[in-house]
């Protein structure tokens, strides 16, 4: 399996995580919880490193974006927790 390949996979698997995440917490109709954001992060970042391969600036930059706000979400609800 070539790059390329890997890379498309990395892409549809972080696509269909944020999508899944996302459709979890609009049926739930509830603040977002720790799932959402590991969700919302992890298919940011495997869609960030599929960006890398086939690389398209903007979408990358967008995808580094959602994965900072769902870190600092994280990073949040942590704090929260205690």
């Amino acid at each position: 399996m070539n790059a390329d390949t890997l890379a498309n996979i990395a892409g549809f698997v972080g696509a269909v995580i944020i999508l899944g995440g996302f459709a979890r917490q609009t049926l739930k109709e509830a603040a977002p919880d720790l799932l959402y954001h590991l969700a919302n992060f992890a298919g940011a970042s495997l869609l960030a490193i599929s960006l890398v391969i086939n690389f398209n600036l903007p979408a990358l930059l967008l995808e580094l974006a959602w994965a900072g706000i769902a870190l600092f979400g994280l990073v949040q609800l942590k704090w929260t927790c205690k």
